[in-house]
């Protein structure tokens, strides 16, 4: 009988969203299994400490917290029929019976922009990948993107997609509504999150909408401030480097529209967010968006200025925007945690049939 070991190494007091996945997958494991984890104090799901991580090798820890992780993972030592599952791409070193998430690989097609993931990705991960039980990600584009790069059969690679909280964004009655209308861009921390497309077309929106662009900071927002400046719409444009989620969750409600113009991504959860929110949402016309959001949103081809025209056109038009709505709710009903909870029971179990289990009928017992 095997026993699963969850690794929740990088989880510390600054959550990041990777961080939300793995405490959202460790909750759901623990009610269903018996598990035990590699944790910092006070962040093991309430599960038993088989190994206490040290604190500076949770992300955001230091600018070092990455490097420190990959050396103290190697010194661990598990005994074979211990079954380790990793939400994230934080694998517990090189051990073979593992299970590691791969949320997406946009750092191997934009590696200025996290340069230590990339040679992390380009010449560490494609050798855990393959010696690995099984890679789990988050979205079938993904899937199929990390077969190919990694060079891996698609047997070996299932999808546990992320969900949503329709109920923490669920709009009452829009609250706080500022009284000038404003588009909503949320974890612009990055260019291929493409603020900078945005601006450029600002003939089709800055006559109507404000733009708030959120957790925003660095040479990345001086660039798009400065293009701002040198387009004259300053004063269209609010920047917040850091937003709380109470915050976050007021300026979804109250937002005219969420545009999401990524270049890339492994899944999109802002997008969700928005529509549980009730907010309309503008996204870039890539594979996972139409994965993912299908008829809800509202698509832009980039790099296309009449197409950016035409997407603010679609936005007021009242019979594209009540199909759009009750496509929004297929969309929040498929895409809930309770769903990739059952999910992730069901991966880990093809992976391993013999897990021990808190529930009866759960897994093969031999």
């Amino acid at each position: 009988m095997s026993k699963l070991l969850l690794n929740l190494s990088i989880l510390g007091p600054r959550p990041t969203g990777l961080g939300v996945y793995a405490s959202r997958c460790a909750n759901a494991l623990v009610d269903r299994f018996e598990v035990s984890v590699v944790a910092n104090k006070g962040y093991a799901a309430g599960a038993p400490v088989a190994v206490e991580a040290p604190p500076e090798v949770a992300v955001g820890s230091g600018k070092l917290a990455a490097l420190k992780r990959i050396f103290w993972s190697r010194s661990l030592r598990f005994d074979g029929g211990t079954l380790i599952y990793s939400p994230t791409h934080h694998t517990v070193g090189a051990v073979e019976n593992q299970i590691l998430t791969i949320h997406d690989l946009i750092c191997l097609r934009f590696p200025a922009q996290h340069k230590p993931q990339y040679l992390f990705f380009k010449h560490v991960l494609p050798g855990l990948a393959k010696k690995c039980r099984a890679v789990f990600t988050v979205s079938e584009t993904t899937r199929q993107d990390v077969a190919q790069h990694f060079n891996l059969p698609l047997s070996k690679i299932f999808v546990v997609p992320n969900g949503v909280d329709a109920l923490v964004f669920a709009p009452a009655e829009r609250p706080h509504a500022k009284a000038e209308p404003y588009l909503l861009m949320v974890g612009a921390r990055y260019p291929h999150k493409n603020v900078q497309e945005v601006l450029a077309n600002h003939t089709s929106w800055s006559d109507r909408f404000k733009l708030v662009v959120a957790s925003c900071g660095g040479k990345y927002r001086q660039q798009l401030q400065q293009q701002a400046q040198d387009a004259g719409i300053a004063n269209r444009v609010e920047f917040k480097e850091y937003v709380s989620f109470p915050e976050l969750v007021s300026l979804y409600q109250c937002a005219a529209a969420l545009v999401y113009p990524s270049f890339w991504e492994g899944f999109g959860i802002p997008p969700l967010e928005a529509l549980a929110s009730g907010s309309e949402v503008i996204a870039s016309d890539i594979p996972v968006h139409r994965e993912v959001l299908g008829a809800a949103a509202v698509f832009v081809r980039l790099g296309d200025a009449d197409s950016w025209r035409k997407a603010f056109s679609d936005l007021a038009n009242p019979d594209k925007r009540a199909a759009r709505r009750e496509a929004a709710d297929r969309v929040l009903t498929h895409y809930t945690w309770e769903k990739s909870a059952q999910i992730l029971e069901e991966c880990i179990l093809k992976v391993e049939p013999l897990l021990e289990s808190t529930r009866k009928g759960i897994g093969r017992h031999g």
